[in-house]
């Protein structure tokens, strides 16, 4: 058994005298598919809904409480803060865990952390995440600018990348052969094709401006992929964000 950190908004569980359980039991996703039985055929009728279903991990930590708590339930209570989002909903945000190695969940907290303290120094706590199915790369999540060649997924799985766009007027986005166009376009705009939001900020949506090829977000294909944009712009970048399935 060894010992690893979780890190969430820039601070370390072993800020906390926390280190997690490791190896640990890992939670792995599935296809979201469900059968039909058929009357007179032999197996049935595969429902299959083109998604995964969430994770739900469970962490395991050994901890050592700092000094400057008097006790463990003032550890407690800060522990459980720092685990949860402090967003006014909930919602998914980056849970990176040591050994993943270059990779995190997109998770929030689901069942807040439960404190057994061996003594006075020593406890077992425990805490349960809900996270989407795909980690994410962390080298994928920070803007860069879209190459002139072309894109390589080096990953089995497409991705849903984030485009930004700096400039006015109309734009025609093409991926692999297929066109997205954006009309009217005032200084800059973000194509979210996770979260199929287009907007120039969270408080300026822009979805109205967009004429989608066949109503989809574009997407990065496993291997290479051609992108190219037409207009008047000034920069043109956009998060990759890799991803590889939990199974």
């Amino acid at each position: 058994m060894s010992l690893g950190k979780l890190i969430f908004h820039n601070k370390s569980s072993t800020d906390f005298g926390a280190w997690i359980n490791y190896p640990m039991v890992q939670a792995t996703t599935k296809r979201n598919v469900s059968l039909s039985p058929v009357v007179g055929v032999n197996g049935s009728y595969i429902n299959d809904n083109l998604n995964y279903t969430d994770v739900t991990q469970q962490i395991s930590f050994f901890v050592e409480r700092p000094l400057r708590y008097r006790d463990w339930f003032t550890w407690g209570m800060d522990f459980g803060d720092w685990l949860t989002s402090k967003n006014k909903f909930v919602e998914y945000e980056p849970f990176y865990f040591e050994p993943f190695n270059g990779w995190h969940w997109e998770a929030f907290l689901s069942d807040g952390p439960t404190v057994t303290p061996q003594n006075e120094q020593i406890a077992t706590v425990n805490a349960t995440i809900s996270a989407k199915p795909f980690l994410i790369s962390n080298d994928s999540v920070e803007y860069q600018i879209v190459p002139k060649t072309s894109i390589y997924n080096w990953q089995q799985y497409a991705a849903l990348p984030i485009f930004h766009i700096v400039g006015d007027g109309d734009f025609t986005l093409t991926v692999n052969g297929k066109d997205y166009q954006f009309n009217d376009i005032d200084e800059e705009l973000y194509v979210d094709c996770e979260r199929c939001l287009i907007y120039k900020s969270l408080n300026e949506n822009r979805n109205s401006h967009a004429l989608l090829y066949n109503h989809e977000f574009p997407k990065l294909d496993p291997g290479k992929n051609l992108i190219s944009l037409k207009g008047n712009y000034t920069k043109f970048e956009y998060q990759p964000r890799w991803r590889r399935a939990l199974v």
